[in-house]
């Protein structure tokens, strides 16, 4: 709070008026004026000296408060608490129902003009249309007209009727006949006024007014005879006037009539990105109009809205194309719209482009015709799309080629599917043109609607910021998310492609056919597509066991879920920053298994009922998580079983409570009893009360493993019981002597904790193997390590269950998981003693399996063997184990001594291992190989995977040298990986680097979209582990508060994680070393002698080579070393078969 610092506040003043001083006598004493006036001289001493103390303590004190406080602010210092931004959301009181959009697109000098014509309704009477638009030049001929129809019959039609001839005419006719409809939207232009400028109404700062047409009158006019038009002045040639035929499926019930011009007094730019149009008359209820609005916009170098590509053909030339990424606000900067989610309408689209190119957009091709007055130039028109979101519009103008295949959709018609690219890489676009039918169809099953559209493209851009964007009929990938060749690339490569694949075209239907009514709800379009990618991926790739790598995944997300200032999936949007942050693992992944959890609940049958019952109501329009909900509670309700289950309660004790619980399962072995108690499951000693008080409705399901005797319990993640408030008591058939698991197959969002006995009956069946399902031995397993992490259970306990896999495992899942989690520890003790210890006990864990597998030097049987051969290798060669490092050492050399680089021998799946290993321990030599190898490949594989590694170098120079290229010679979609380097070193340099040149990079980064940035952020102060490093942090966030509101929660979770990690390694270091060191000792005296490793065979390098005896001795000194080294300022002896240098995780 505000406080003064004037001695009034300390002071009391009384007034007398001496003419109201009575002398009579009451009792009392009387003194003399020279004493009374002396003691009034040593009354005001007194207190102008108490009133000095006073100040001066008071000032001490809060200057030492403030200080603190503006240092740093623990209760959500970037949180947005207030009301809703006042510009947040347009107004609700005019609507659009049809854009007719008219673009020429300039790549050679990037820049576009334009013409919309979006037809509105004004729900009330009004006198301003606001819209949006974002660094567009608005002409001076806007124009609105008021639209009067003549109602005629409907007709149905499925399929479009083309007109006879071969381009859209420039007269349009009206015609009706039996079986067909033409109508026809004539745009009227006002006259020509006498230009002036007028001023805003808004005199406001944030407006600036624009010149515009104004003494334009009202004028009626008389039904236009079908055979005459009137055609509006452009300052490009644009077509304008075009006969509308009927779309399948639409109800066809107008013709146009008449039109009369309204002025349009001003227009003014206001804040939030918000075009205002003030209007000298009220706009009637229900009535159509037309706005038309011509514009002029830049080509865009950054990556969203209209933006331009480019990439280097076979001849060496440099191309460009046109592309468009709109979501989640970038329509309004290629065109002005109402670029809001709620606001759908339809689309016709028209773009004018070099004849040597070729034009994309959502829709198919309706005509294309020559400009006569632009040799060289052509028209491509579009058909009319149907209603969609701004974000979901698309357009590109590329020289790409296409793949092409047909499907027959569930309504019987057959429908082409294309896959674009640049010339070059055509060949590696079969895997998904093969893919993309088995999954529509699939889909058309699950959700039992057809695609709706006429056609589909997909196309891979070179300069793309996300993996992949749904436009609507045209969806737009990175070219590592969509291409894969079989030669070049290894079965990673190729899931991400079907994964990437597979998750877009889910949002055909949920989010595109059905769209969330604004941001809050963006879960509802990312987590039912999330889900669904498993879904669609497990039904077409079924040997990947994808609900396996599910799991995995929100194993994961439960650690970052676990944080302090962690959100809720529903989270309402209310300021503009926050929408670009809704696009986070929540939203996703979070979504995607609280949906899981739903579909188990009910019963697979039941959700899919549901699923079509919310699917059919909202097609075409848009819904709130709660019409969800509505829609399962009418499917449920044919279930006697589940007559008391609302679902509304129960879902939406997840989606709008931030975090989750961790259930307590306390047994009493007596009488067979079991208690369940709910609990916030947090990461924070000092978590917000509300979040304490929180309960959710658990679904409990469990399960018995098989023990002697006695059978296992059916294992179904279906529930036995509910979990609504704090706790329940619950009888259960279990035996005393056998373990009860909670939460089968990790379906419920959920942590589970047990008493020390049942974890020791638990640990005994998974030593043993009574527990045969891989995803319940790794939820054990991860359990374990995040209960112990905070406290709850004893370390020695979650490290013992790690001794399951010594003698060996098959699952990647649980390898994965338990790596992970090693992972965690192995980066927070790399600096102390007890990390040689932690390297020998890794050692240990991964012999047997990696001999299993010949150490991946034999060719894997399948792809889930090749996933588990590049994790182990990985670790084998991160714990410094000599064959390995031997191995890629080797296998590098031999490679870039060889005078064809393609020619490229190392094993697709071990490839990154051998480029991160030959970077991190080959110095400058091996640095400037990859950098030129980067520089030359052509396939986009190549390049991401060789820029992945290189911020792995030690070196700090080369480390500082990357992060400035970030800023000025990688292509921007290959710009923030460098950001990645590697803790403690790197972690450092990126830290002054970027606080040093904060301005240049915020600007470099935020310019190109919303996403980016936060990975900069992440790369520099994701990894602190000391109070000193947090304070860095602290003042550096508060030193760039305003420019970094936006990534607040991005910063807020990085604090927590810092104060997780600090905390850990005050509370658990010295216990989790100490169980190390005492394992790895008794295991050696265990032996009879030390074991030996036997090296399989692998391809010795060629020493003929100069080249390679200098890069490869480099590697092998970099190995070698056998002095103590230096790690975080501590001097560690080295580990006894290599060195103890380390990377994170």
């Amino acid at each position: 709070m505000s406080l003064s610092n004037s001695r009034n506040q300390f002071l009391a003043f009384e007034s007398h008026n001496q003419d109201n001083i009575q002398y009579e006598r009451k009792g009392g004493i009387f003194v003399t004026t020279c004493v009374c006036v002396s003691f009034i001289l040593c009354a005001v001493l007194v207190a102008t000296l108490v009133g000095v103390i006073v100040y001066f303590i008071t000032y001490f004190k809060l200057s030492q408060s403030v200080s603190t406080n503006d240092f740093w602010n623990e209760a959500e210092p970037f949180g947005h608490n207030g009301p809703p931004s006042p510009d947040l959301r347009l107004p609700s009181a005019v609507v659009p129902s049809f854009y007719r959009l008219k673009l020429r697109t300039d790549l050679d000098n990037s820049n576009f003009k334009g013409e919309v014509y979006i037809t509105i309704k004004a729900k009330s009477n009004v006198k301003e249309i606001i819209l949006h638009s974002k660094g567009l030049s608005i002409n001076d001929k806007a124009k609105l007209t008021e639209q009067t129809y003549e109602e005629i019959q409907t007709l149905h039609r499925k399929k479009r009727e083309e007109p006879s001839n071969d381009t859209i005419s420039e007269n349009p006719t009206t015609a009706t006949t039996a079986n067909t409809l033409n109508v026809t939207i004539k745009e009227v232009e006002a006259q020509k006024p006498n230009e002036t400028i007028v001023p805003s109404s808004n005199e406001h700062n944030e407006t600036t007014p624009i010149k515009l047409n104004t003494n334009v009158t009202n004028e009626t006019s008389n039904d236009t005879p079908a055979n005459e038009t009137t055609t509006p002045t452009a300052e490009i040639p644009i077509p304008n006037n075009t006969v509308y035929t009927t779309v399948t499926n639409m109800n066809t019930h107008v013709t146009h009539s008449s039109a009369r011009n309204i002025q349009i007094s001003s227009i003014t730019k206001g804040s939030g990105d918000q075009l205002i149009i003030k209007l000298a008359s009220t706009l009637k209820p229900d009535v159509d109009y037309i706005l038309e609005l011509n514009f002029e916009g830049k080509i865009s170098d950054a990556m969203t809205g209209f933006y331009k590509s480019t990439y280097t053909g076979s001849d060496g030339q440099i191309r460009s194309l046109g592309v468009t990424q709109f979501e989640p606000t970038s329509a309004r900067a290629a065109f002005p719209c109402f670029d809001e989610p709620a606001f759908k309408a339809m689309f016709e689209i028209s773009i004018a482009h070099p004849g040597n190119l070729t034009a994309l957009s959502n829709m198919k091709v309706s005509s294309q015709e020559d400009i006569p007055d632009s040799p060289g130039w052509r028209w491509t028109h579009f058909e009319r799309s149907v209603n969609m979101s701004t974000y979901l519009v698309a357009y590109i103008v590329s020289d790409f080629k296409s793949v092409e295949t047909t499907y027959i959709s569930k309504d019987n018609i057959t429908k082409p599917i294309r896959v674009w690219t640049r010339p070059e890489l055509i060949n590696k676009a079969s895997y998904a043109l093969t893919i993309t039918p088995k999954l529509l169809e699939y889909y058309e099953e699950v959700f039992g609607l057809p695609y709706v559209l006429d056609k589909l493209d997909l196309i891979a851009i070179p300069d793309f910021s996300s993996g992949a964007m749904e436009n609507w009929g045209l969806i737009t990938f990175r070219e590592t998310t969509l291409l894969f060749d079989p030669a070049a690339s290894g079965p990673r490569d190729k899931q991400n492609v079907a994964i990437d694949v597979a998750h877009e075209l889910a949002h055909q239907w949920f989010g595109n056919l059905v769209t969330m009514k604004w941001w809050t709800d963006l879960w509802l379009n990312e987590g039912f597509a999330t889900y669904i990618e498993y879904v669609g991926v497990d039904h077409i790739e079924p040997e990947w066991n994808m609900f396996e790598s599910f799991s995995i995944d929100k194993m994961d997300l439960l650690r970052s879920d676990s944080l302090k200032n962690t959100s809720p999936v529903s989270r309402k949007v209310i300021d503009a920053s926050e929408i670009s942050q809704k696009f986070d693992e929540i939203s996703y992944t979070k979504g995607a298994n609280l949906i899981r959890m739903l579909n188990h609940t009910v019963s697979e049958e039941l959700f899919h009922k549901g699923l079509l019952i919310y699917l059919n109501q909202w097609t075409y329009s848009n819904a709130e998580e709660n019409d969800l909900w509505a829609a399962m509670s009418t499917a449920v309700k044919s279930d006697s079983n589940l007559g008391q289950l609302s679902v509304v309660d129960f879902m939406n004790s997840w989606t709008r409570q931030a975090g989750y619980p961790v259930v307590n399962v306390n047994r009493n072995y007596e009488n067979g009893d079991v208690m369940f108690e709910q609990k916030l499951f947090t990461s924070s000693d000092d978590p917000y009360q509300a979040m304490i008080d929180q309960l959710w409705h658990i679904p409990i399901s469990y399960t018995l493993p098989s023990q002697g005797n006695q059978s296992a319990k059916p294992q179904s993640a279906k529930p036995e019981l509910w979990l609504k408030e704090r706790s329940v008591i619950a009888h259960l058939p279990v035996d005393r002597t056998q373990a009860l698991y909670v939460n089968v197959d990790a379906i419920g969002y959920y942590r589970v904790n047990y008493d020390t006995k049942n974890w020791e009956l638990l640990s005994a069946a998974l030593k043993s193997g009574h527990f045969k399902s891989p995803i319940t031995k790794a939820q054990l397993i991860d359990d374990a390590f995040n209960l112990a992490k905070f406290s709850h259970v004893n370390y020695s306990q979650a490290l013992g269950l790690t001794t399951c896999v010594i003698e060996g495992e098959d699952s990647k899942v649980v390898w994965e998981l338990l790596l992970n989690n090693m992972g965690f520890i192995k980066y927070n003790i790399r600096s102390t003693s007890g990390y040689v210890y932690f390297q020998d006990y890794m050692k240990i864990l991964l012999q047997k399996q990696l001999e299993r597998l010949n150490f991946g030097l034999s060719k894997p049987k399948d792809d889930n063997e090749a996933f588990l051969i590049e994790n182990l290798v990985m670790w084998e060669c991160e714990v410094e184990a000599p064959r390995c490092l031997k191995w890629a050492q080797e296998e590098f050399t031999n490679w870039s001594t060889q005078g064809d680089l393609s020619n490229n021998s190392i094993p697709v799946y071990l490839r990154s291992l051998v480029y991160n290993m030959a970077i991190k321990k080959g110095g400058r030599r091996a640095f400037e190989f990859f950098w030129d190898a980067f520089q030359n490949a052509t396939d986009p594989n190549v390049k991401t995977l060789i820029i992945n590694n290189l911020p792995s170098t030690r070196d700090p120079a080369l480390i500082t040298l990357l992060l400035e290229r970030s800023l000025n010679d990688l292509p921007n979609q290959y710009a923030s990986t460098v950001w990645g380097v590697e803790p403690t070193v790197g972690t450092s340099i990126a830290q002054d680097f970027l606080m040093k040149n904060f301005d240049a990079i915020y600007n470099k980064f935020t310019s190109m979209d919303e996403f980016t940035f936060p990975g900069i952020l992440n790369g520099a102060f994701g990894f602190i582990t000391s109070e000193d490093e947090l304070n860095k942090l602290k003042s550096f966030a508060l030193q760039h508060k305003d420019k970094l509101l936006p990534v607040s929660q991005t910063l807020q979770k990085m604090m927590d994680t810092a104060k997780l990690r600090i905390e850990w390694m005050k509370r658990h270091a010295p216990t989790v070393n100490a169980w190390f060191k005492d394992y790895v000792t008794n295991h050696k005296k265990s032996l009879p002698e030390a074991p030996t490793t036997t090296t399989p065979s692998t391809t010795t390098a060629s020493t003929g080579n100069a080249t390679q005896t200098t890069i490869g001795n480099e590697i092998g000194t970099a190995s070698s070393n056998t002095g103590n080294v230096e790690q975080n300022g501590t001097t560690v002896a080295p580990e006894i078969n290599g060195t103890t240098t380390t990377t994170s995780p």
